[in-house]
């Protein structure tokens, strides 16, 4: 056990006389959660950019400026930015990406919509934007449906208000018989809009367990994501100078003394989780800083990272039991970190994948550290947590033995090669 520790401080202080790989792999997580919050804010009630909608009017009615002031009314104000163009212009702004969608209003629409005779509006939506298009699509479909809608209830009604735009003049009588009409046609309907008939309640589900205002976040999901997958890199690191030892001879020296490779291996092992849980550290607390990121319970966090220290210490030696050289353990490594930062969700939520991929991400390492992570932040109780912590750090304290097995064994057989 003393040498052993002996070999830990030598491997620690030398790592940290020269930390500029390990400080660079821990901030690159930070500065990947920063440009992911730029880019889609931080958090999921980040409101919606306005959308730009270019309008060409050729019609120039009522109806038309009736139509498109309807798409701005309300809360859709803050919504839709309408601006009137030409056709040439509109498309011109369309196709330079200066706009979300171009709405073009026919000519004779007005005249055509009063008399009853079906009309297309033009929608061209911008190819390059995917979301806030269909937003437009939307709105307009449900604005022309309302529309119709109006017409279909109030025909009548509004064929006697377009006489009287026509003739320039309203006859008192017929204003009166116009007002009884659509006081008895509002009455009809009014049972069955004010208010509706049918309206929708919504409801969130959560867990019973869960209290008020955590959830997670872009901040609190790409962080952990990213930090798992580079804490991979930097276990990678530290295990690096097996290979390198052996090679410059350090390794034959070293087993002429007292220590045994036994001591060597371990010494490893333990400078890989202490450097990776003093990072993981500082990442937390980090995030917590500059990105107000609640992470649950300090103690439960604290475990949290020890046990998952451990499953990728574990697991970056028992990957350095298959490889021979320093050129194939820097192959290999990166492969196998990337395949599993992937499949386990460090780049994309697991939940995005189909089921049978998910079945596979449960083997990654990063699963299960983000896993617990998102537990702790989403404050679950302990009784879910303790199975995920127990896991990794049995699995790790497993990988850590198996692989010191056969770490020995293959240093051993090519120590005087």
């Amino acid at each position: 056990m003393r040498n052993i520790l002996l070999l830990f401080l030598k491997d620690f202080k030398r790592k940290w006389k020269n930390p500029v790989v390990i400080i660079g792999f821990m901030l690159i997580p930070f500065l990947f959660t920063f440009i992911f919050g730029m880019v889609f804010g931080s958090s999921e009630e980040e409101a919606l950019p306005q959308v730009k909608v270019l309008a060409v009017d050729q019609d120039q009615s009522f109806l038309s400026e009736f139509l498109l002031t309807a798409l701005t009314q309300g809360e859709l104000k803050n919504m839709i930015d309408i601006r009137k163009v030409d056709e040439d212009e509109g498309r011109a702004l369309l196709d330079r990406g200066k706009a979300s969608a171009l709405i073009l209003i026919p000519e004779n629409f007005g005249a055509d919509v009063w008399e009853g005779v079906p009309r297309e509006i033009l929608l061209l939506k911008n190819p390059s934007e995917q979301f806030l298009p269909q937003i437009v699509e939307e709105i307009t479909d449900v604005a022309t449906l309302l529309f119709s809608s109006l017409f279909s209830v109030f025909s009548g009604e509004l064929t006697t208000i377009k006489r009287f735009i026509d003739d320039g003049e309203v006859p008192d009588a017929d204003i009166s018989s116009l007002s009884i009409r659509l006081k008895e046609r509002v009455k009809g309907i009014s049972k069955y809009v004010f208010p509706p008939v049918i309206s929708i309640k919504q409801i969130t589900i959560k867990d019973e367990d869960e209290p008020d205002g955590t959830g997670i976040t872009v901040y609190n999901y790409i962080l952990p994501a990213m930090a798992i997958m580079f804490l991979l890199f930097i276990c990678n690191v530290v295990f690096e100078d097996v290979l390198k030892e052996k090679e410059q001879g350090t390794l034959l020296r070293l087993s002429v003394s007292p220590m045994r490779l036994s001591e060597f291996v371990w010494s490893k092992i333990l400078t890989s989780a202490l450097i990776g849980m003093i990072c993981t550290s500082a990442l937390i607390l980090l995030g917590n800083f500059v990105y107000s990121i609640s992470w649950g319970h300090p103690l439960l966090v604290a475990a949290i990272i020890i046990c998952l220290n451990i499953l990728l210490a574990g697991f970056i030696a028992l990957l350095y039991s298959f490889v021979k050289t320093e050129r194939q353990a820097g192959a290999l490594s990166s492969s196998v970190i990337i395949v599993m930062a992937l499949l386990g969700g460090s780049m994309m939520p697991v939940e995005n994948f189909p089921p049978l991929i998910q079945k596979f991400s449960k083997l990654t390492v990063n699963y299960w550290g983000l896993e617990a992570f998102k537990m702790a932040i989403l404050r679950e109780p302990l009784r879910k947590v303790l199975p995920v912590m127990t896991g990794m750090a049995a699995a790790g304290i497993i990988l850590a033995f198996v692989s010191s097995y056969f770490l020995q064994k293959k240093l051993r057989k090519g120590l005087l090669k």
